[in-house]
């Protein structure tokens, strides 16, 4: 079952919701209203952006890039792809246009 998320007060971005477990096995009432946060701890050198929906720290360019060319199906359609590219679209586009060596990237 989704639901719009009851415990965030003020701000709610449209469409936003989570998912509500109402009755959680073996979790008390308060443990099963405290939203949960997950971390990637492993963040790579040169690792500028975060994938909320897989949860890994990469390249914010190869983001963009998998969105524009579709390189995987869980990226063709990400709503944070499609931002991330709609706000760096030049940057991105300069760098693809940027001719490669004949001798290495």
């Amino acid at each position: 079952m989704s639901a719009t998320d009851p415990l965030k007060r003020g701000f709610v971005p449209r469409g936003a919701i989570r998912a509500v477990d109402p009755d959680p096995e073996g979790v008390s009432t308060a443990e099963a209203q405290r939203p949960s946060v997950i971390r990637c701890a492993y963040r790579p050198e040169g690792s500028d952006f975060y994938c909320w929906k897989y949860g890994v720290w990469y390249n914010l360019m190869d983001c963009c890039n998998r969105h524009d060319e579709r390189t995987y199906s869980g990226c063709a359609d990400c709503g944070q792809g499609r931002s991330n590219l709609r706000q760096n679209l030049n940057r991105y586009r300069t760098i693809r246009e940027k001719p490669r060596s004949a001798h290495g990237p």
